[in-house]
């Protein structure tokens, strides 16, 4: 089409159609608005319960190894229409298992990964870029995006923990990269529990007794990790809910993920009703109204895009 057979068009529905086969769109034919007065999302609140998640894997250990399934995961995917993988818009969450005597093999990409430990006998560890750390509950353990990193089991029972992994930010922004250790495990050069990738539970929960209330209250005590210089696209908190503890209302632009380490309560998200215990994992979709009420001492590990929110200035936080 030449560009005199535009300059002569004098309907503008024509013009509207002579456009569309040149990949133009004009901006007073939408198809649908680009611009909206608040956020939304597709993505819903849920709820996913440790239980079941621990019955499917312990079935799975009898039917399925690491040699077939590089890592033998449940992946938490939201049941909105359409999604057959991410937890929320920019994150990823799985439950995982690693049974006695099984090594899971090494490999990097470029999404950042991180994983909660729920039960672990000492002898369960990960080696990233050649460290054996051996993993407790209640630890959390860093792989930041393109470090190498395994796992395995040399203990006598299994062991299980949460992954969270930024892939769907990945899939979105497409710097996608993937690669295999040659020879499957990378065989750990030192062995220690003191490194910049692990928050130990032992030396997270005092700072977590120690942590004063949340004068907004919408947290209890809350300690955010120190993690953001190697993961910016995520923010990890811990936070401790005295028993009876009830939330104000809030919302926020940034997607949150809440696993429970201990504990008991309940959680009302965009209305929707959620009683939770201990390795449960409930979602929190951006702007969506949370309240989280607690029966008995809880304490809840968060990860959220707040930090990459808050870097390209997009985050919003207020009280309702």
């Amino acid at each position: 089409m030449s560009t005199h057979s535009l300059t002569t068009i004098d309907d503008l529905s024509v013009l509207n159609d002579r456009l569309a086969p040149l990949s133009f769109r004009a901006g007073w034919n939408k198809a649908e608005p680009s611009l909206w007065v608040e956020p939304r999302t597709d993505f819903v609140p849920f709820h996913w319960r440790w239980d079941a998640a621990k019955a499917g894997l312990d079935t799975a250990g009898r039917l399925i190894d690491t040699e077939l399934a590089e890592r033998r995961n449940l992946f938490l995917v939201n049941p909105h229409p359409g999604n057959y993988y991410a937890t929320l818009r920019t994150l990823v969450c799985a439950y995982q298992m690693i049974l006695p005597g099984e090594r899971a093999r090494s490999h990097r990409h470029t999404p950042h990964a991180l994983r909660f430990v729920l039960d672990a006998p000492e002898a369960v560890y990960t080696v990233v870029d050649g460290v054996r750390i051996d993993m407790r509950p209640g630890d959390v353990l860093l792989t930041p995006g393109w470090s190498w990193h395994g796992h395995g089991n040399e203990g006598s029972r299994p062991g299980y923990w949460i992954d969270f992994l930024d892939v769907p930010t990945v899939h979105l922004l497409e710097p996608m990269f993937f690669e295999p250790w040659p020879g499957d495990y990378q065989r750990p050069e030192r062995h220690t529990r003191d490194h910049a990738f692990v928050f130990p539970w032992e030396s997270t929960e005092p700072a977590l007794a120690a942590a004063i209330p949340d004068p907004e209250g919408r947290y209890g005590q809350r300690v955010v990790l120190d993690s953001a210089a190697v993961m910016p696209s995520m923010t990890l908190a811990l936070q401790r809910l005295p028993a009876g503890f009830a939330s104000r209302p809030w919302r926020t632009t940034a997607n949150q993920i809440i696993s429970v380490k201990s504990g008991r309560g309940t959680a009302v998200v965009a209305g929707q009703h959620y009683a939770w215990q201990a390795g449960d994992v409930f979602t929190v979709p951006a702007w969506h109204a949370l309240q989280i009420s607690a029966t008995e001492q809880s304490d809840l590990f968060t990860v959220s895009d707040e930090n990459m929110l808050r870097l390209l200035r997009y985050l919003k936080e207020e009280a309702l």
